[in-house]
């Protein structure tokens, strides 16, 4: 099998590159149950758990400074993102849009398991500069965010800020349809953008000051690891060290290493470097391999 049969490589599927019209652009989407849609299911259903049967959700998962550091309940840090305004459908719902239409193609570059460490990281990231101005505000004159200590935070949009940031890096010049106003614009204008309203709306005193500082510390959060990736691989690592693993593959690989020729790679190597894509997304490529991708496109072309 080929590079450019596969369907995770073709230009209009799998790579989110853009597609041959002006001004169009192709989002990857991987067939099946992805991260993304796990995500956004489980965000849906607990939304509507926590507006009918389940209202005790609120008090057992929101953040505030209160509970998460003067109680030490830190779980809230991960379990707010999860949460959204009981008042206001469209509060998950465009959260949740947002990860529809982003969240596929970060999940694509990273891999599965390091994209969801990406998402919560992102969020986690958010609950903490909402705690630590609440805190610089409360014990300093500089008084950015005057929430007080028991005011809650909620809500997915930091996670969705640090998925949005990082497609800016993984494609700065795809281009993006808005829907308001109805303008294409590319995807690193449309991030930085993004992200500068909201920086410019905490600094203003917003209503929303809480939520702002959260899109900003998870954008922050988004633009470091998406360009630090391997510092995501532990993660989920609590009865092991994927790195000892990963170090012993190498290894391996070294000492079976053969190449046919010094400059065209094989069809073999190929279908090993492609099918480690598929699996754990284009971050997980070493240089050489990456480099034996692209000698592989020119000779293709």
């Amino acid at each position: 099998m080929g590079i450019y049969d596969r369907d995770y490589v073709n230009s209009d599927r799998g790579m989110g590159r853009s597609s041959s019209g002006p001004g169009q652009h192709v989002f990857a989407r991987a067939p099946g149950w992805t991260v993304t849609t796990w995500i956004i299911v489980i965000n849906v259903v607990i939304y509507f758990l926590s507006v009918t049967v389940l209202s005790s959700l609120f008090d057992i998962g929101q953040l505030s400074v209160y509970q998460a550091f003067q109680r030490l309940e830190v779980w809230r840090l991960i379990t707010f993102q999860f949460l959204h305004d009981p008042n206001s459908i469209m509060h998950v719902l465009f959260n949740m849009f947002g990860m529809w239409v982003f969240g596929p193609m970060v999940e694509q570059y990273l891999g599965r398991k390091k994209y969801l460490a990406f998402y919560l990281m992102c969020g986690l990231s958010g609950g903490m500069l909402f705690i630590l101005l609440n805190l610089i505000g409360a014990y300093t004159p500089l008084q950015i965010l005057k929430d007080g200590f028991q005011t809650p935070l909620i809500g997915a949009s930091a996670g969705v800020f640090g998925v949005i940031v990082a497609c800016a890096y993984v494609s700065p010049n795809s281009v993006i349809q808005l829907l308001f106003p109805p303008i294409p614009m590319k995807m690193k204008t449309f991030a930085y953008g993004y992200v500068a309203f909201a920086l410019v709306s905490l600094l203003m005193g917003s209503h929303n000051a809480g939520g702002e500082a959260a899109h900003v510390g998870g954008a922050v959060a988004g633009f470091f690891f998406i360009r630090k990736s391997h510092l995501l691989t532990d993660f989920f690592d609590v009865f092991g060290d994927s790195r000892s693993k990963g170090k012993s593959s190498r290894k391996t690989q070294h000492r079976g290493y053969r190449r046919s020729s010094p400059e065209i790679p094989t069809e073999s190597e190929i279908d090993k470097i492609l099918d480690k894509v598929k699996q754990h997304g284009l971050a997980s490529l070493s240089d050489k391999e990456k480099k034996k991708l692209s000698d592989a496109s020119k000779i293709a072309d």
